[in-house]
């Protein structure tokens, strides 16, 4: 059978050209097979749409391929935070409390040498361990030896001492006065302000049967015919310290008394006990006691002009400096 050609129907309207090759394509099939007429004007009717993958069988239908699209890749399982996170992003927050949060740590600020009063605050001592103590650098213990004779932990352990050699004190203006024979303050006197239980004042009577006596009990003073001629003459420290010595009260033959520092009251007494303690020298601004004697007794003066009257006046002899006392508390 000779081809046939497909002219436009009747009545069609004009197209562009890329919508006419497009319906010319989609008829080729009815035109080839002399189908596709469905009524008897000769209008063609639409082929089906072949899919875009598809075949012709041995009868001449269309069929169709089945899909050829392979398997999507497998989806990860792993859980999509914990890849993308890093260690430790998500940990709790550290609580201290009552600890103090510095970094990582819980720590005292009032204890740490690490972190001493704030964080970060690293103590360094010279020459010792550091140490923090109530917020504040502090000095834990000196190198071998090394000592801390000032007491001050900013220069540390000052001080390099032979096995046995002890500090000698060091005063410093804001020091605090002790009782200890010694100027802590550096206003040149020491142990001042009447620092309880270091000084003790000694009374001086007189007697016309026994003489002179010298007592740090006020009634003992104004005991028997015992007159006083001076409360808190002088002061003695009422235990030992660098420098001092007891200053023993000794009881004569006759009844009266005299004052020394000889545990054996010179042989020539007997011991009553010490008075106070005495200086051998003349340290932190001491008066010096002035010891007398006539026709069996003994007179104690820290005044020059009345040591210098009971020479010229009373027949007194001067023997010597008993020690160093002091005149106030």
């Amino acid at each position: 059978m000779p081809g046939r050609t497909c002219p436009l129907q009747p009545g069609a309207r004009i197209m562009s050209l890329g919508t006419w090759l497009a319906a010319a394509l989609a008829a080729l099939p009815a035109c080839a097979g002399g189908e596709g007429r469905d009524d008897v004007s000769g209008a063609a009717a639409p082929g089906p749409t072949a899919p875009a993958s598809t075949g012709t069988d041995a009868t001449g239908t269309a069929a169709t391929e089945p899909d050829s699209t392979t398997d999507a890749p497998p989806t990860s399982t792993d859980d999509a935070s914990s890849s993308s996170t890093t260690d430790g992003a998500d940990d709790p927050p550290l609580v201290c409390d009552p600890l103090t949060t510095c970094g990582v740590q819980c720590v005292d600020l009032m204890t740490d040498p690490a972190n001493c009063g704030k964080c970060g605050i690293s103590c360094v001592i010279p020459r010792a361990t550091a140490a923090c103590s109530a917020g504040q650098c502090a000095l834990g213990e000196c190198d071998d030896g090394w000592f801390d004779c000032d007491e001050d932990a900013d220069n540390g352990c000052e001080q390099q001492l032979a096995p046995g050699q002890m500090c000698g004190l060091v005063c410093k203006p804001d020091k605090p006065e002790a009782c200890n024979v010694f100027d802590d303050d550096c206003d040149g006197q020491c142990d001042e302000g009447g620092l309880p239980g270091c000084r003790v004042g000694v009374h001086r009577s007189s007697s016309p049967t026994l003489g002179h006596l010298y007592t740090t009990d006020a009634a003992e003073a104004m005991s028997g015919d015992f007159t006083p001629e001076a409360l808190n003459f002088y002061y003695l420290y009422s235990a030992p310290g660098t420098g001092l010595v007891p200053f023993y009260r000794c009881l004569k033959p006759n009844g009266r008394r005299f004052y020394t520092t000889s545990g054996t009251c010179e042989n020539a007494a007997t011991l009553e006990g010490p008075l106070g303690h005495i200086a051998t020298d003349p340290q932190c601004g001491p008066t010096p006691l002035f010891r007398l004697y006539s026709d069996g007794n003994h007179f104690y003066t820290t005044s020059e002009a009345e040591r210098d009257n009971a020479v010229a006046m009373y027949g007194y002899q001067y023997e010597a400096v008993a020690g160093y006392v002091w005149s106030g508390p």
